[in-house]
């Protein structure tokens, strides 16, 4: 495919482009990367097609009415505040709108059984990258759940829900001018933002939230005192609506404790109990410490996570252990 005599509407009706767009995959986001890194001078033009084809799967609508071209010329020129000519061309916005109408019509039927009620899953040991109808990112962690709200593009908030963990990046959205929250609904609480970077883990039976940027609003399930916070970046909150026990702290660096996102873990005095615990729920194996005092052993450092062996290797090479990988078991003992 010679996608450098792309025009935007080109790159908007295929198939491979559609699919990076909505759901990347490692191996599509390296080609597009590279393709870009090669083709710096298409930026825009890519640009143009995601957010054609971002409208396309989150509108109703098949004649473009001036909200749609208002809501893509804001997505591309979001930042910027000078004015590109080229778009005042009538025959570009008679393209751009034959573009969205062909993408409802050819696309309509498939994207709207993946978009509506939609669940995105992670199996054990997989991470995965993707982008919702709005544009926002989210990384799933390993063992986890993410599904999304069947009225999206239709209700006045946009909705999810996790089980496990996911990383957040939440794009801004306006509708008749009015800002439309994202909701993440989880077991014990509702995190609501407008666009904003967060950490959301469900896991040990209790939701822990740790803001990087922006601000949140916390809505705790289950207490009657301060059933709301405000968070600020750097925050840290767990909360168990089963016991209700919750816990807010502010973190100097928050990173380390969505570094899984980047394949890594970043530990500080972390102990042997506790990493242990990470490997059963990142992948899915029963994990034996044989000796107590071991439990207590702590770590500092970063050890990857791309695949269960790497990390393994890492580990018995900071601490004086053995780990022993018995198909579905590890037998951690002293060297």
């Amino acid at each position: 495919m010679n996608y450098l005599l792309f025009e935007p509407e080109d790159f908007a009706l295929d198939e491979f482009f559609c699919r990076w767009v909505l759901e990347p995959t490692p191996e599509s986001e390296i080609f597009w990367r590279d393709w870009l890194n090669d083709f710096p001078g298409k930026n825009k033009e890519i640009e143009i097609a995601r957010q054609l084809v971002l409208v396309a799967t989150c509108d109703d609508e098949i004649s473009p009415s001036q909200l749609t071209i208002d809501k893509i010329w804001e997505g591309i020129q979001n930042g910027k505040q000078t004015k590109v000519k080229d778009f005042q061309n009538i025959r570009f916005w008679m393209k751009l709108a034959a573009a969205i109408t062909i993408l409802c019509l050819a696309f309509a039927g498939y994207f709207y059984k993946r978009v509506q009620n939609h669940t995105y899953r992670t199996a054990f040991g997989e991470s995965r990258r993707l982008s919702l109808p709005d544009g926002s990112l989210v990384t799933l962690n390993a063992n986890s759940r993410l599904r999304i709200s069947n009225r999206w593009g239709m209700a006045k908030e946009r909705e999810v829900w996790i089980e496990g963990e996911a990383f957040f990046s939440v794009n801004k959205l306006k509708r008749s001018g009015v800002p439309v929250k994202f909701v993440v609904h989880t077991p014990d609480l509702d995190v609501e933002v407008k666009g904003t970077e967060f950490n959301v883990n469900t896991r040990k039976n209790q939701t822990q939230v740790v803001l990087s940027e922006g601000s949140i609003n916390l809505h705790l399930w289950g207490i009657e005192k301060k059933n709301e916070i405000r968070m600020k970046p750097g925050d840290l909150v767990d909360f168990s609506q089963n016991n209700k026990k919750l816990l807010v702290r502010h973190l100097k660096d928050a990173s380390p404790v969505f570094s899984w996102k980047n394949n890594r873990w970043t530990l500080n005095d972390t102990s042997l109990e506790e990493i242990s615990s990470l490997i059963r729920e990142t992948y899915g194996v029963t994990v034996t410490i044989e000796e107590d005092s071991l439990r207590r052993k702590k770590i500092c450092g970063i050890v990857p996570t791309d695949n269960m062996d790497d990390l393994l290797s890492s580990l018995e090479s900071i601490l004086p252990i053995t780990i022993l990988h018995y198909e579905n078991q590890l037998i951690i003992r002293t060297r």
